[in-house]
């Protein structure tokens, strides 16, 4: 017999609207000895039913439902037809995969009705983070599943210590199903990427690319020509190597990681653009008050700097940080020219972010109007209700 979560009184609007996550003291009682990674039934004080998840006894978010058809078995098949039905919506809708473009995100969690499952397409190669108990004991159904729906010749998983360890898990990284590899190499907008796979020295952050910039990237792309591009905090140089494909005459990148700068590099010189596109190792900060001393200025610049608060006591340092990181780009940027302003801090707010980046172009001595204001890809859906999936944030301002 399934084993059902009772909410308390008080508790229950966000989830019937749609909030994916039951916290810890959302939960009355417990009805049954659910096992960890178990299926379980949400229900309101009344018993109405809400939804169906996978139990995490040991989390801060003990369900995260994953259906609201409390019928659902939540097993192998069914974990087959969501990941099924999200690929086949981003051929439909989206047209991934592409030609030009094979390396995109195939699994969004919560976004996808899959909350604790991440996975990334990179050309022939899957990469999975399984976030909690209930996916990872379902993993090789999962890595199965998404070798027959893509058509990939191998899945690898990534770790998450954060998040896996609150869930109980041991995290690991390396080969999970099919024949092991070095590199992933895949394409975005025509640019070609070879990076290390996980569990090699030199692989990357969370799956290995940000996927979620990818729309902003084109976006970048589209406006570089005939313009001289600064890119700070260029990470891998994906806003770089769009700039470069859209025709900018000179592109700049910098970051702080050897390893990114040397992966940058190989990507430049792979793709044919090492003549227009350089890459530089630094403090971005520092690099960017030593072009300010050359008189050096950009029609262009990039701030797409790591996430600064990992909870909302690190919010206040966040915002004074992106103050000062946009002054200097701000200062960095020809009058009339575009500045395009990242954050990735989900607990920093669109209008918390947009008055730290007012108050850094005024301090620059710089006056901005706002062109537009964007978020991921539209591969990384999120339910309407769950606002902490909408952390990034990309603004596209004239300087003035």
């Amino acid at each position: 017999m399934v084993a059902t979560v009772h909410l308390r009184p008080g508790h229950v609007q966000p989830v019937w609207l749609g909030h994916p996550w039951v916290y810890a003291q959302a939960v009355g009682r417990v009805e049954g000895e659910p096992a960890p990674g178990d299926d379980v039934i949400v229900r309101d004080p009344r018993g109405n039913p809400l939804g169906r998840g996978y139990w995490s006894p040991s989390s801060a978010i003990p369900v995260r439902v994953l259906t609201r058809d409390v019928s659902a078995d939540l097993d192998e098949r069914w974990l087959h037809k969501r990941i099924a039905e999200a690929a086949a919506w981003r051929r439909s809708l989206l047209g991934l995969p592409a030609p030009h473009t094979n390396g995109y995100r195939l699994i969004n969690a919560e976004g996808d009705g899959l909350a604790g499952l991440i996975a990334d397409v990179f050309g022939d190669s899957v990469v999975v983070q399984l976030l909690t108990v209930g996916m990872k004991r379902r993993e090789l159904a999962i890595a199965a599943a998404l070798r027959e729906v893509t058509g990939a010749q191998r899945v690898f998983e990534v770790s998450s210590p954060k998040h896996q360890t609150l869930e109980g898990i041991t995290p690991r990284e390396g080969i999970l199903a099919g024949e092991d590899a070095e590199s992933l190499t895949f394409t975005e907008g025509g640019n070609i990427w070879t990076l290390p796979a996980p569990g090699r020295a030199g692989s990357g952050q969370k799956t290995g690319y940000f996927f979620d910039q990818r729309e902003n990237r084109a976006r970048v792309g589209a406006l570089a020509a005939g313009r001289r591009v600064l890119d700070l905090f260029c990470y891998l140089g994906g806003f770089s190597m769009a700039a470069a494909r859209g025709g900018a005459t000179e592109v700049l990148g910098i970051d702080s990681a050897a390893g990114a700068i040397a992966a940058a590099t190989a990507a430049a010189v792979a793709n044919g653009v090492d003549g227009v596109v350089r890459f530089e190792k630094g403090d971005a900060l520092k690099l960017s008050v030593a072009l300010d001393q050359k008189g050096e200025r950009f029609d262009l610049v990039v701030c797409d700097p790591p996430k600064l608060a990992s909870n909302a006591r690190e919010v206040e340092g966040a915002l004074r940080h992106y103050r000062k990181v946009n002054a200097e780009a701000a200062r960095r940027v020809t009058t009339g020219g575009l500045l395009v302003t990242c954050s990735c801090s989900g607990h920093v707010t669109p209008e918390e972010f947009i008055r730290a980046v007012l108050a850094g172009v005024r301090d620059a001595g710089r006056d901005a109007v706002m062109l537009r204001i964007d978020g991921a890809a539209s591969d990384h859906p999120t339910p309407l209700a769950f606002v902490e999936g909408r952390y990034l944030k990309c603004a596209t301002l004239r300087i003035t």
